[in-house]
């Protein structure tokens, strides 16, 4: 009997052990340093900060080189995108909280320039979409801008995610 609760000590201990060090990993991304600066903007939903590459927390953005269709034209809504976070973090301080590891070795981050979350600004503008793989607030926000026609949604484009995985619009020769 002295033996089980000894193994049930030991099991216990090591739980714990495991518990607390999982926790610890994570609050390394979630309590990490913040990074701040003025961002090197790579894509709509991608900047470099002190020498890292962030991933903007909730949001897929179209890719460099994707194109969108608005009024039987078709344009890169990719360059547009990127452009649109030029215009959010021009002349201001950026900072972000790293999250985790990202797609491609970059890192998820939460990132505000000026007090304002970028991830916000860009589902604001219609220039980017909610991941709808992680959880986020920005599904309201994201119909205001459909409805009002804001960016992307004044014309015709696939989701991101979708022209990632070889999607085209019909006017490209894809589909």
């Amino acid at each position: 009997m002295h033996r089980r609760a000894r193994i049930g000590s030991i099991l216990r201990a090591a739980l714990f052990f495991v518990s607390a060090t999982s926790c610890l990993g994570a609050a390394a991304y979630s309590t990490g340093v913040e990074l701040r600066g003025q961002p090197e903007v790579i894509a709509g939903d991608i900047i470099e900060l002190q020498g890292q590459r962030l991933q903007l927390d909730g949001i897929d953005a179209p890719d460099p080189g994707q194109r969108c269709l608005v009024e039987d034209r078709l344009y890169d809504c990719g360059e547009v995108a990127r452009t649109a976070l030029l215009d959010l973090t021009a002349g201001v301080e950026v900072v972000c909280r790293p999250l985790g590891p990202g797609p491609g070795g970059s890192r998820t981050a939460r990132c505000f320039a000026a007090g304002y979350d970028l991830s916000e600004g860009m589902i604001f503008t219609g220039w980017a979409l909610a991941d709808p793989t992680t959880a986020n607030d920005y599904g309201a926000m994201q119909e205001r801008a459909r409805r009002s026609r804001h960016g992307l949604w004044r014309g015709r484009f696939v989701a991101p995610w979708d022209w990632s995985a070889g999607k085209r619009l019909p006017e490209e020769g894809g589909g």
